[in-house]
């Protein structure tokens, strides 16, 4: 191929260009059971490669392909493998990766309808289908976000615009009362990230519900801290509950928690970021129930739907509260008084087409075969926790709601040290030595466990009985 200039491309060079990437997502999508998780590398190493110059004169695109080839695919964290075991980082779907492309081709800005007409209507027409899984009633919307961290902050930020619609115009410093709301002691950062960014205080505003023993939200406790709170002069306004705790994947008790809720007309969350994939099975979602009672969820396609990043959402009962939050005066864009304009449902301006890829994905997969996939899953982590546990030497931490799970080594009485905090730790590092799997430690109902997560759809049984051969062996290396 001869590179033509770069502002006047002719379809041959385009078309040249996209057959060696769609050769390459081939080949790598090919090689990932074999190629290590984790690279080789240092972060001196990796960021001297790249120490260079502004470049002055361009470079042809077989040279650019080479060097991506040889610096950048090697020195990049492999977490497409069926061996990562890690966060909630998925497989992505060859369709949703080219989805990804054709929607860059478009290049919508999807804040305003009359920039993207069509890329509107699809968007408006996943946040549909999302409502839907959720058992949210008609009525119910909601927008797409960069992911959970701004989808939480998003549906809090609308909780306390909904609930003292004061705060809007009048902002903290206008109310005679503040403000406080409850999330499990094991939710996940974003929560108090948003507490942060809205100003609430991670210790004034935001109270951390204490956990079972089993890491759901004590309910009990909740309905205490809302009276104390009330007789000591703050004003609660949300709840938040959490299906699919980080560390361990464990759903709190929704419905319980949605009763607490009503109880004291309080606004009700949902941080089902990675969970609600579960949703996608008839046989998985009574797991879930109360999430339909929600008055907002946070959703991630981005994870159990395995989109490349970013595709998060955040879902409303009421699918004008977002328009009442976040609506504000754009002279200069041109209104049709009569569409979706999403720069009004969320914190975002300038938004990407990213329903594109959730909406081919869902067309060329269907709920079904998703559903199937998710059950399969959650299957291979509960085999996972009796074959590891079987020897009496591990123990499950906690139990396996979705397709994660938290588990301890034990040992045996006569090593009762094997139960320490740092053992766990030495046995992760141990494990991810060889680079072959990524795991992950963490803290959860006080225990500090191992962390193991199915999140790619390539993960077979075969890839979980290394992954405990390589568990066992690191505990038998601790003597």
């Amino acid at each position: 191929m001869t590179d033509q200039h770069p502002f006047d491309p002719t379809p041959d060079s385009v078309q040249a260009i996209g057959a060696d990437v769609a050769a390459w997502v081939a080949e790598h999508f090919a090689s990932l059971s074999s190629v290590p998780v984790v690279p080789d590398t240092t972060p001196a190493e990796t960021f001297a490669l790249f120490d260079e110059p502004v470049p002055e004169d361009g470079v042809p695109w077989p040279d650019l392909l080479a060097r991506f080839r040889r610096d950048v695919v090697p020195n990049s964290f492999h977490l497409p493998s069926p061996r990562y075991f890690g966060l909630m980082n998925p497989t992505p779907l060859p369709i949703a990766v080219f989805g990804e492309a054709m929607a860059a081709a478009l290049n919508q800005n999807v804040a305003a309808w009359h920039h993207s007409p069509a890329a509107t209507a699809i968007e408006a027409q996943v946040m549909l289908w999302l409502c839907r899984l959720c058992g949210l009633p008609e009525g119910a919307f909601g927008s797409l976000t960069s992911g959970g961290t701004l989808a939480n902050t998003t549906g809090l930020k609308i909780a306390l615009n909904e609930k003292i619609p004061e705060v809007r115009e009048e902002g903290l410093a206008g109310l005679a009362w503040r403000p406080v709301f409850y999330a499990s002691a094991e939710a996940h950062f974003s929560i108090e990230k948003s507490a942060n960014v809205l100003g609430l205080g991670t210790k004034g505003g935001y109270r951390r519900i204490p956990v079972d023993g089993n890491s759901r939200a004590d309910v009990a406790a909740l309905r205490e801290m809302i009276s104390a709170d009330r007789r000591a002069g703050f004003q609660p306004f949300c709840v938040v509950g959490v299906a699919g705790v980080t560390s361990n994947g464990v759903i709190d008790p929704l419905n319980a928690l949605a009763d607490v809720a009503a109880e004291h007309g309080l606004w009700f969350h949902v941080d089902a970021a990675y969970g609600a994939g579960g949703l996608l099975s008839e046989a998985l979602r009574p797991r879930y129930a109360g999430i339909e009672r929600a008055d907002s969820i946070t959703v991630d396609p981005h994870k159990w739907w395995y989109l490349p990043y970013p595709c998060g959402a955040i879902l409303t009962r009421d699918g004008a509260a977002g328009e009442r939050t976040f609506q504000a005066g754009d002279v200069y864009i041109p209104s049709t008084g009569r569409s979706v304009e999403f720069r009004h449902h969320g914190l975002e301006g300038s938004r990407s087409f990213r329903a594109l890829k959730l909406w081919l994905a869902m067309l060329y997969v269907g709920r079904k075969a998703y559903g199937k996939l998710a059950e399969e899953q959650v299957a291979l982590t509960e085999r996972f926790v009796r074959e590891l546990t079987s020897d009496g030497r591990w123990e499950a931490v906690t139990p396996v709601d979705t397709a994660i799970a938290a588990v301890r080594f034990i040992g045996t009485p006569a090593r009762p040290h094997a139960g320490t905090p740092d053992i766990q730790d030495r046995i992760v590092a141990r494990v991810m030595a060889s680079r072959r799997h990524w795991i992950s430690p963490t803290t959860t109902v006080g225990k500090r466990a191992i962390r193991v997560m199915v999140i790619s759809y390539l993960t077979r049984w075969s890839h979980l009985e290394e992954l405990i051969g390589a568990l066992r062996e690191g505990a038998r290396a601790e003597g």
